[in-house]
């Protein structure tokens, strides 16, 4: 009886486990905190329109943490998604904003918010990083 609760704990254990790095394998990349963006989205925004809109950073923050991923997805002659140039630089209010270089790609120096992405669509946004195997991942706004 006990060779039989320590097998199936040890096959519980490893289902797990497995589970954990497949999700890990998927999803590389996820922001884990927006405080570290705060800045970035005052230099966008301005510092008034973040303190005015408390709401609105708050559901940046949720896009960032929970509906935003960085996946690995290797570049095709005819892929079908969008490239990331193909979306404006947020730069009305702040002008030294600007495009990243591309090839340098790093998802996690990368900031979201000075693009005019998709981020608040009810279907699942994806977009090609140009010339990268990177893809950015946007999951729908749940209402």
């Amino acid at each position: 009886m006990n060779y039989l609760l320590t097998t199936a704990l040890a096959w519980v254990f490893c289902a797990y486990s497995w589970s954990a790095f497949c999700q890990n394998e998927s999803a590389p990349y996820q922001l884990t905190d927006v405080s570290s963006y705060l800045p970035e989205i005052k230099a966008v925004y301005g510092e008034v329109w973040v303190s005015e809109n408390p709401d609105a950073v708050n559901v940046l923050e949720d896009c960032f943490i929970n509906r935003m991923r960085y996946l690995i997805e290797p570049l095709t002659e005819n892929d079908k998604y969008p490239l990331l140039s193909s979306f404006p630089v947020m730069n009305k209010f702040n002008p030294a904003i600007s495009a990243i270089d591309y090839s340098q790609f790093n998802p996690s120096t990368f900031v979201p918010i000075t693009y005019n992405l998709p981020f608040f669509s009810d279907q699942t946004q994806v977009v090609r990083v140009d010339g990268t195997n990177y893809i950015i991942v946007i999951d729908p706004v749940k209402y």
